[in-house]
């Protein structure tokens, strides 16, 4: 596919004001395609009733509390190598809309401030308070001039073949942009899969086969520990968990443990199990609901859909929901980046804001190309 042409066509199709996510799979020689709905309302739904659904599903990080979600409708579905035409040829019988731009303004955490409260929560976390809590912060930059956010997709997708990468917008709530490394759920016809991303460090090829620090081990042993009391909450016993590996996000890398779940197992459990992941200790922390009601109060800015969970669910016959990371939200002349990292009792609050740093440069190198 051309995917410069594909970058005209998605800012073509901005202009109509629809509700659309456009999204590729992790593949190097992977298919793009776009989910658009003609109505203006957005369908909420509650994500314990997911089943009943068809469509592109965006759920904000707090849909934990609320049990809700938002569901693009798949009134207009296309995919291959001819998705630029058929995107035009769609686009053609909609309008062009003028709309007041919505406001991204959001909480910017000074490096004095973040540091302090980072400390305090460290300090909490070695009273034993809990193992875990994820701390975030957004970035406000400006935008290049003469930015076209269809070619910010189209270098995104070429650089990060490894990622789950996409492009939604959804009318008064926004236009964001995901390069997430994350997978929250996937079912096919035969099996679910999950996964426990956690730790993170720098990708080198020399030094990719290295142990992990005990930080980034214990951050991730969480996560894997939190998914086997999940499914044995749930009633889920038959299950298989993979060996811990490292996997290649772009210039960084993760840790990784896998768990698939045959899918006789799951009737009609995959509402439950969605809502007892999310969000995960890799995005929240651990024990899950001290350290939520933890980053409700130490965090001043809205989270929004960052951490949250988004993608297609029973399209082609499959389903696949990826956590909401490695993202930004859009605006008119700037561009939010949310980027954040587990503490724990062993974690360096200047390192954490290293690392936060370092996440931020997967969208932003790829900014600096335009």
């Amino acid at each position: 596919m051309n995917l410069t042409q594909l970058s005209q066509s998605i800012n073509t199709l901005l202009k109509k004001d629809l509700a659309f996510a456009i999204y590729g799979l992790p593949d190097e020689n992977r298919e793009f395609t776009l989910v658009c709905q003609t109505k203006k309302d957005i369908k909420e739904i509650d994500i314990l009733d997911i089943d009943e659904f068809s469509g592109f599903v965006v759920a904000p990080f707090k849909s934990a509390q609320t049990g809700m979600g938002f569901l693009i409708q798949p009134d207009f579905v296309a995919q291959g190598d001819d998705l630029p035409n058929l995107i035009n040829e769609f686009a053609q019988n909609f309008p062009d809309v003028e709309h007041e731009p919505l406001s991204t303004e959001n909480h910017i955490i000074s490096h004095h401030a973040y540091i302090n409260n980072a400390e305090y929560l460290i300090n909490l976390l070695q009273k034993e308070q809990l193992h875990k809590v994820v701390y975030t912060r957004v970035m406000t930059e400006s935008l290049p001039e003469n930015f076209l956010t269809g070619e910010f997709f189209r270098l995104l997708a070429e650089t990060y073949a490894d990622t789950f990468v996409c492009l939604y917008h959804l009318p008064g709530r926004g236009t964001w942009i995901v390069a997430s490394p994350e997978s929250l759920l996937e079912v096919d016809q035969k099996e679910a899969s999950t996964m426990a991303l956690a730790g993170t460090r720098l990708y080198h090829p020399e030094t990719t086969s290295q142990p992990w620090a005990e930080k980034d081990a214990n951050e991730q042993s969480y996560v894997s520990q939190f998914i086997c009391n999940l499914l044995s909450e749930i009633g889920i016993t038959n299950y298989h968990v993979g060996k811990p590996t490292t996997k290649k996000a772009g210039h960084l890398e993760h840790r990784l443990t896998c768990f698939t779940i045959p899918i006789d197992e799951l009737a009609d459990k995959t509402g439950k199990i969605i809502m007892g992941l999310h969000p995960t200790p890799a995005v929240c922390g651990f024990p899950k609901g001290d350290a939520y009601h933890l980053i409700m109060r130490a965090e001043l800015h809205d989270r929004r859909f960052y951490t949250g969970f988004l993608g297609p669910w029973k399209l082609n016959g499959n389903s696949k929901l990826f956590v909401n990371l490695r993202c930004a939200e859009l605006g008119e002349n700037t561009i939010n980046l949310y980027v954040g990292g587990g503490l724990t009792a062993e974690s360096n609050a200047e390192k954490e804001w290293d690392e936060t740093l370092l996440k931020s440069q997967t969208l932003l190198s790829v900014m600096e190309k335009m």
